[in-house]
């Protein structure tokens, strides 16, 4: 138990990995880096892009999951986690913006200055909503039988992620949002960008923790095929998509797409059997993963993906995996920095200011 609890160097690569995905991710999206927009359609560039996107399009559904497989067994959590986070993102938003300005690419404004101040993140604000009822969960689940926690998984999954998708696929078809069908929300899954894909991946993490003896055992070759099965699936599927059309997001690429999700587990499941000893440097690298994420978009701006991405393969590939790193590392750099002073300022604060935690032991 130990073990799973102390911060493993095989799931901190994990998360370093799936970091540099998300870079990825944003390098081929259309309105940030633009990759795909660019790309000659049909070219073997082209299918790369998409067969990228498949791989690293699970991320966001793996952090939380790799959340819920660690934190399942905890029953208290923390305000200053929250306010924390909630801090860095203003910080960090504000910081973005002064440098667009220096740039040339915002004018400055005290208007300006005033919205940045509201820590509008999607993905942090539904995390944080998830790690403070999570104890809760962690109750529910923990006072339930094996079978029980199997059945009520499957019905999530049901309801929450093959239910909402095939509406979302209904959609696609109809060239509109079906409104009112979908088990997550009247307007439909909203791509897995909700609370109940957030909590749904949480609770799929923390089944993986319970039955994890059990899973691990799974051999590689099974996962390795299972996982280029899913790959080939959303791939393909994504081509669909482009013929038929689809509204705002693809359903192959949807967060709470059961394809996506199982890949998810796949994923995280391989690089849980692998055998890495213990390595500060790939721990202190993951521990800045948060502030590469709320701070890479702008440097993905600065790089001429246009230039590379109609290029020979191999070059465009090279770009890609050379811009990720530099960017997570630049980010890293910063996050090292901003964590070097602010802890001093929470330290001060904590100790000045008592904030009960949350607890349902």
């Amino acid at each position: 138990m130990n073990s799973i609890k102390k911060r493993q160097s095989n799931i901190e690569l994990l998360r370093v990995i799936t970091m540099l995905g998300v870079i990825i991710l944003h390098y081929n999206n259309p309105s940030i880096g633009g990759a795909m927009k660019y790309a000659v359609p049909g070219s073997l560039n082209f299918y790369m892009l998409y067969i990228l996107e498949s791989v690293f399009v699970c991320a966001v559904d793996l952090f939380v999951l790799i959340s819920g497989f660690f934190l399942c067994t905890s029953y208290k959590r923390s305000w200053w986690k929250a306010i924390e986070l909630f801090v860095q993102v203003i910080l960090f938003s504000e910081a973005i913006y002064l440098f667009k300005v220096v740039i040339g690419a915002e004018t400055f404004s005290v208007k300006s200055i005033v919205i940045h101040l509201i820590p509008s993140n999607y993905f942090v604000i539904l995390y944080i909503a998830v790690f403070l009822i999570s104890p809760f969960i962690n109750k529910l689940l923990d006072n339930i039988t094996k079978k029980q926690f199997n059945m009520m998984l499957i019905l999530l999954l049901c309801i929450f992620s093959v239910e909402p998708t095939i509406v979302d696929i209904f959609g696609e078809l109809k060239g509109s949002t079906v409104i009112g069908l979908s088990f997550t929300g009247m307007y439909g899954s909203q791509w897995g960008y909700s609370v109940v894909n957030f909590v749904l991946m949480y609770i799929v993490g923390a089944y993986l923790r319970k039955n994890i003896d059990s899973i691990k055992n799974i051999s590689y070759s099974k996962l390795l095929i299972i996982l280029a099965t899913c790959v080939v699936i959303m791939t393909v599927w994504s081509r669909v998509n482009d013929r038929i059309g689809y509204l705002t997001e693809k359903t192959a690429w949807e967060y709470c797409n059961p394809v996506v999700i199982l890949s998810a587990c796949i994923i995280f499941i391989c690089f849980y059997k692998m055998n890495i000893e213990y390595s500060s440097v790939v721990n202190k690298l993951a521990a800045g993963a948060f502030s590469v994420f709320l701070l890479h978009n702008p440097i993905l701006s600065l790089i001429d993906i246009k230039k590379y991405v109609n290029m020979n393969c191999t070059i465009m590939l090279t770009h890609i995996i050379i811009s990720a790193v530099a960017i997570y590392l630049i980010c890293w750099c910063i996050w090292w920095v901003y964590d070097k002073i602010i802890s001093v300022v929470y330290n001060v604060l904590k100790k000045r200011i008592h904030i009960p935690d949350i607890n349902v032991e």
